[in-house]
């Protein structure tokens, strides 16, 4: 194949064939990081054919048996090429706060640039683990199974216009999941159509929504494969699947990311309260309804609390009795990060009070991520957890300026709703 020069390019996607594999329905999954055993063995049982035995395979290597199940699919025309390469319109429609929303995507490769460029910037830290396997699954499959999710600025006119002309056209691949949301794709292929798209986001600068692990992973693979092949000019290796909305979609939302910790000590948990409260201003509230309304009611700057052994929930908000307040507190953090409820949570609250710290939350086992708040406050009820920290969501303003900034919030900060759904397409690197 010819060398892939522009920054944004077309593909032949991969996609199962429906008279091999099924309804699309039951091909799908959501991504990885969401995937328990349950699910995952619920996914087995949907179809011989789902993704997940692609993205998430339960055999003692996992690697080698994604590899071997991918071969077989291919030989066996399970997964197929689409016809000539494509940029892709995506459409995603979701029911979210009584809203009907619909939010549109391009999915491309994205040639991989690394963030100290500056042209491509992550959001938030990533876990060593998560990387490592990614990075092995990406090197036994050669393929993106799923895409990362990516903002650009405001879509320029002819760009726009070709959007909402190809919205008009029928979908060739339409699937259904399991929470109704409709997730459609159209294809792109006239070359003047893709012209559009290449021009209008050729020095767009596109901020990771989700998906850090695996641009990073890429960026690892690609340096991998260009040392054991120098000479190769314009692989597919040097790009990544990437679906790109606009900061100004309508259908863009981003949902409040809860913490349930697991295990604290014993002499930390019991004071606690009392650490908390020298601090910051607390409400006790001992219904979870109520507690749920407070939160959501004040918007930034509180969160809620339950702790094991304790009968009540506690209301906080986020203001500092000390009248030198939180700037000073702070004062060794990035400016653009000291407004931010999950930088007071982990900074204040979890490292200086409770000792949990950044590299053992990075570790992971310990601190559970939920966009549950009821099933977070559970978890603390029945004894399963020590504690339940219940946040409201940063905007895509906050987003968009601490990564401008150079600066990363920590890991889980965000959970852009919905979620890409894995199966629809399928991106090749060799």
């Amino acid at each position: 194949m010819p060398p892939l020069t522009e920054r944004l390019e077309p593909f032949s996607a991969l996609v199962f064939d429906p008279g091999h594999a099924g309804p699309l329905d039951r091909l799908i999954a959501p991504p990885y990081d969401l995937i328990d055993r349950a699910l995952q063995d619920d996914l087995y049982r949907r179809s011989d054919h789902n993704v997940v035995r692609l993205e998430l395979n339960r055999e003692p290597d996992p690697y080698a048996a994604a590899a071997a199940t991918l071969a077989r699919w291919r030989a066996d025309g399970i997964l197929k090429p689409l016809g000539r390469p494509a940029i892709y319109h995506y459409t995603q429609r979701f029911r979210h706060a009584g809203r009907e929303l619909v939010r549109v995507g391009l999915v491309a490769r994205v040639r991989l640039d690394e963030f100290a460029e500056g042209t491509v910037l992550p959001h938030e830290h990533t876990f060593p683990k998560a990387k490592e396997d990614r990075l092995r699954l990406l090197a036994a499959t050669r393929l993106n199974v799923s895409s990362i999710f990516g903002l650009c600025p405001p879509h320029p006119p002819a760009l726009a216009g070709l959007l909402e002309e190809v919205a008009a056209r029928s979908p060739i691949l339409r699937a259904v999941e399991d929470s109704g949301v409709i997730d459609e794709v159209r294809v792109i292929d006239d070359p003047a159509e893709v012209r559009i798209a290449q021009q209008a986001l050729a020095t767009a600068r596109i901020l990771i929504a989700d998906g850090h692990h695996r641009y990073e992973t890429a960026l690892e693979y690609r340096r991998r494969r260009r040392a054991a092949d120098p000479l190769n000019e314009g692989p597919p290796y040097d790009y990544v699947m990437m679906t790109l909305v606009a900061f100004d979609d309508p259908g863009l939302v981003i949902l409040p990311t809860h913490r349930v910790v697991r295990h604290l000590a014993d002499d930390r948990l019991a004071a606690f309260e009392q650490r908390l409260v020298e601090s910051f201003v607390a409400e006790d509230i001992d219904d979870p309804s109520r507690l749920l309304a407070a939160l959501e009611g004040h918007g930034r700057g509180a969160f809620g609390v339950a702790l094991r052994g304790r009968s009540r929930l506690k209301f906080v908000k986020l203001k500092a009795r000390d009248s030198v307040g939180l700037e000073t507190l702070l004062a060794d953090v990035a400016p653009e990060l000291r407004a931010l409820d999950v930088t007071v949570l982990h900074t204040l609250i979890f490292d200086r009070i409770l000792g949990l710290t950044a590299a053992e939350i990075r570790r992971g086992g310990n601190v559970e991520y939920t966009i549950d708040a009821r099933y977070a406050l559970a978890e603390v009820a029945s004894g399963r957890a020590d504690a339940a920290f219940l946040m409201n969501p940063p905007t895509i303003a906050e987003v968009e300026r601490v990564s401008v900034a150079g600066s990363t919030m920590p890991e889980k900060s965000t959970y852009f709703f919905p979620k890409l759904v894995t199966g629809m397409l399928l991106n090749p690197l060799d």
